[in-house]
């Protein structure tokens, strides 16, 4: 079902909602990577939809189908339009316990909402920090410095938006680009306006995240996604690096894994493990009883074999 829900500043964000197939095990909201619109999401969503899980996608404020105020700034992806999801979500299943993807971006951000301490569990795929120093030094080391300093600066100014797709990444409104670019320059890469560390709501992530990256990612290198584990020094993190043979994949990258060719296996695993951390604390008294959502506005699977580099901190 398609959407267009208010963020809480009016701002109105396109959405779409899959419908749990019954009984209800918990509700998800993805956090889409820089850009990417939320349909790329869909064959995912739809799968973790059939395994029990409503879930939510949505575009961020400048992309897609939602609304594109000038004045929009990567900062308020985190800091409104995914805390105002989040609401829409506890409004639509109250009392149902709440889990969260996130891809890229869309794991870098948490603790941008104030509400993130209602979230349950979280999954976090190819999420890293983007300063350029997490980098192998080299050509790859060379292309984050040329994209914060050079690209996003003189292609914005020169076309008056950021045409990611000329240089291999997402096309953004001008304002997001140029504070996508401030955090990239900024050692502490989440960052304020004057590059200090942006972290107001960090100490409230203390729920379990599973935490993806792959061998054959370019834009998450396994020391950039390392650099960004001590943003939630609460959470416990179960890290994995893995192959694309782990996941059953000739080439998993960046965005492999929500392509509709990924093998099922690792949809199940990550359904299964969100369904496990969803319903294993009594102390939060979430329940997974089926419910039927408000009316919104206008079984064994398969596991990992993970044969590469494992972590784990609390």
């Amino acid at each position: 079902m398609d959407l267009m829900l208010p963020a809480r500043d009016g701002v109105k964000l396109a959405a779409t909602l899959f419908d749990a197939t019954p009984p209800l095990r918990g509700v998800l909201l993805v956090n889409g990577g820089t850009g990417i619109p939320r349909q790329f999401y869909g064959a995912f969503a739809a799968h973790l939809a059939s395994r029990g899980f409503a879930v939510l996608t949505y575009d961020y404020r400048g992309i897609g189908g939602s609304d594109k105020p000038a004045a929009a700034t990567i900062d308020q992806w985190g800091s409104i339009d995914q805390p105002s999801m989040i609401d829409h979500l506890a409004r639509l299943y109250p009392g149902v316990p709440i889990g969260l993807v996130g891809h890229s971006f869309g794991g870098q951000v948490l603790g941008l909402a104030d509400n993130i301490a209602s979230v349950r569990a979280a999954v976090l795929i190819t999420s890293q920090s983007g300063h350029w120093r997490h980098w192998p030094a080299g050509r790859r080391r060379l292309r984050m410095l040329a994209l914060w300093w050079l690209l996003i600066p003189g292609l914005t100014a020169l076309t008056g938006r950021f045409p990611g797709t000329w240089i291999g990444t997402a096309n953004l409104p001008a304002n997001v680009a140029r504070s996508w670019a401030r955090w990239g320059r900024s050692r502490h890469y989440v960052c304020d306006a004057s590059g200090g560390p942006l972290r107001p709501h960090n100490a409230e992530v203390v729920f379990p995240i599973r935490w993806l990256s792959f061998t054959d990612d370019p834009i998450a290198p396994y020391g950039a996604v390392e650099a960004l584990r001590p943003y939630y020094p609460g959470a416990t993190i179960e890290r994995r690096h893995l192959s694309p043979a782990d996941l059953g994949a000739e080439a998993v990258g960046h965005f492999g894994f929500f392509r509709k060719s990924m093998p099922r296996a690792g949809w199940d695993d990550i359904a299964s493990w969100l369904d496990s951390r969803l319903h294993d604390s009594q102390a939060h008294g979430q329940t997974g009883r089926e419910h039927q959502p408000e009316e919104a506005p206008a079984c064994q699977h398969p596991t990992f074999s993970p044969r590469s580099r494992m972590a784990s901190a609390g």
